[in-house]
């Protein structure tokens, strides 16, 4: 099990959240939300640096729409830089783009499609949809926060992970990315479930 922070924990500067959690957690998930040319600037800016931090990396796909996101797929592995995962929303056509190997498909609170490599946020499916129990094989990663019954993305609280738990018996190898968008309340969770995996 490798555990990580979203890179948006002080605002949107990819090196500065990397380095507020390097030696913290295994890996960041870099939030690429949107594929224009301020945003493909940023990323080819920041690799050098990231891949000098003593970190993995997963990156979420844009959300904005499916070809922007297809084109921040190639440029990142046309790049060479490492990457555990890349997450991809449902975004409308998407089944109809060639996607990446390491692609996988996350569901959201009110859509879930299957894909042979899965993204779980739990939280989404709290709110919205069950997963279907099939799906559970393929996930290879799982996204954590707390959530009030009404948001997600809030401190984890531990009704919500003692759901998630069983769920990391499925992979040993899974990834476990807390979806927080405050570095104190992030590391806390990362904090919170080391203490209670001596239950794994």
């Amino acid at each position: 099990m490798k555990l990580g922070t979203t890179s948006w924990l002080t605002g949107e500067n990819f090196l500065d959240n990397a380095r507020l959690v390097e030696g913290r957690v295994d890996f960041v998930e870099l939030l690429v939300y949107t594929w224009d040319h301020a945003m493909r600037a940023r990323v080819a800016s920041s690799l050098e640096g990231l891949a000098a931090l003593a970190l993995e990396y997963t990156v979420h796909l844009p959300t904005d729409e499916a070809e922007g996101a297809l084109a921040a797929a190639r440029f990142f592995e046309e790049s060479g830089f490492p990457l555990l995962n890349m997450i991809l929303h449902p975004l409308p056509g998407w089944r109809k783009l060639a996607w990446p190997a390491s692609v996988s498909l996350e569901n959201l609170i009110d859509q879930v499609e299957f894909h042979p490599r899965f993204t779980y946020d739990l939280t989404h499916s709290l709110l919205g949809h069950p997963l279907p129990p099939h799906f559970l094989p393929h996930i290879v990663e799982l996204h954590l926060s707390g959530t009030d019954g009404h948001i997600d993305h809030l401190p984890l609280d531990s009704a919500t992970l003692d759901k998630a738990l069983p769920l990391l018996r499925v992979r040993d190898e899974m990834l476990v990315c807390f979806e927080i968008f405050d570095v104190d309340d992030a590391l806390g969770a990362v904090d919170l479930l080391r203490s209670r995996s001596i239950q794994l």
